[in-house]
């Protein structure tokens, strides 16, 4: 995206460009700073309506979904729609009007309303393929966010047709070296991973990381995030002491771009817990999970359902110390959020029902839930497969790390 309009140096549009720049650098506090900025600038130069103050929501909207200010992002997305609206009929109107409906899509995933979000990126793909076509760059991108909410949901083979869709309409329009290519191939090894064939989606990890080390700089955050992914997959394939090596570089290199409260740290912090975790090693991992726990509770709320995978984590560990009380507390938690939020049949929500069920066997059911119900729906995305699991207790399966998704 950049920022266009009239020559004649008015000071939203250099605004724009200054944010724009920032927000490619990944210098959010400064992009979120000339975003704001920018958009009063241009209100002030051409009034409320206007293509230019239609781009600038946007880019506010962008800089706060990667600063995870979600409830700030969808305002910021529905102000860029209303504007957009209001616009005379044209490419510059329609284009705008699909960007900011896909803004407001990927922000419901985010937020963990994932029927909302199905519905947004829907319609947006099936506009954007009557007005641009089949294998135009947005609608790669609605392919993408779709396949990313089918994945979260437990909908393996719709995302997997999508991402491919994608992947082949990016090769044709970025190039096949490019970052949005890495992005596809990232995801396809998440979902490969959420899958259980962790030998498939090692390559495909791998040739994100490979992709992306062509165009970037050592340190960025979308390489980090890559590396992080491939360390998650090489845990699961047993090669603990390079995954460990990878995701401890890529959570520095996060952490220097994002500071300590995000929710791209949280993901590997829990990653990384649950390497202590299988080794025995309880006391760093309890205190990795509640890192990682606190830190989704503040950017996500403690209502969403990518809270599951830590609540579940938790109570293993709770369990194999004999903490019965506390492990059911989380497990129920875990549960509650999961079976509002994911497919009946999602790995995640069996695996959490196994291990609550391991408890009820050794401790007997409560006054509340006494065993697990085998009903569920919608879509969720755990960073970590939440399988029972601790080395002292060899009878138990390992708790597997998992994957952001881009």
């Amino acid at each position: 995206m950049s920022a266009t309009g009239p020559a004649d140096g008015r000071l939203g549009y250099e605004l724009l460009e200054r944010a724009l720049e920032r927000h490619e650098a990944y210098d959010l506090a400064a992009a979120r700073m000339w975003s704001l900025e920018a958009l009063a600038a241009l209100q002030c130069e051409e009034g409320p309506v206007s293509c230019a103050v239609a781009q600038a929501q946007l880019v506010v909207g962008r800089v706060a979904q990667a600063l995870t200010r979600l409830d700030d992002a969808e305002h910021a997305f529905r102000r860029a729609a209303d504007v957009a609206e209001r616009l005379e009929p044209g490419p510059a109107r329609a284009l705008l009007r699909l960007r900011a409906r896909e803004g407001i899509a990927v922000t419901c995933r985010l937020q963990g309303r994932y029927a909302e979000a199905e519905q947004g990126f829907r319609q947006a793909l099936a506009d954007a393929e009557d007005i641009l076509g089949g294998s135009d760059a947005l609608v790669a991108d609605l392919c993408c966010g779709l396949a990313v909410t089918f994945k979260y949901s437990g909908r393996f083979r719709e995302a997997g047709a999508l991402y491919r869709r994608a992947l082949a309409v990016a090769e044709r329009v970025h190039g096949p070296e490019s970052s949005a290519v890495a992005t596809l191939y990232h995801n396809l090894g998440g979902l490969e991973h959420a899958r259980g064939d962790y030998r498939a989606a090692e390559p495909l990890a791998r040739r994100a990381v490979e992709l992306r080390e062509r165009v970037l700089e050592p340190g960025h955050p979308d390489l980090a995030a890559d590396r992080a992914a491939l360390a998650a997959i090489l845990d699961a394939l047993g090669r603990e002491g390079e995954a460990e090596r990878l995701l401890r570089d890529a959570l520095d290199d996060l952490a220097a771009t994002y500071g300590e409260r995000h929710y791209e740290l949280a993901v590997n912090y829990g990653n990384l817990a649950a390497i202590h975790h299988r080794r025995g090693e309880l006391d760093a991992a309890e205190a990795l999970y509640r890192r990682a726990l606190s830190i989704k509770e503040t950017v996500l709320g403690r209502d969403h359902p990518e809270l599951a995978p830590t609540l579940n984590n938790l109570a293993v560990l709770c369990r194999v110390q004999q903490r019965y009380p506390e492990a059911r507390t989380l497990y129920g938690r875990a549960l509650t959020l999961l079976e509002a939020a994911v497919e009946p049949t999602h790995p995640n929500l069996t695996a959490c029902r196994e291990n609550y069920d391991t408890l009820v066997r050794i401790v007997g059911p409560s006054e509340g839930r006494t065993s697990t119900p085998r009903t569920g729906r919608n879509h969720a995305h755990p960073d970590q497969r939440p399988t029972d699991s601790t080395r002292s207790n060899p009878r138990t399966r390992p708790v597997r790390s998992g994957i952001a998704l881009r």
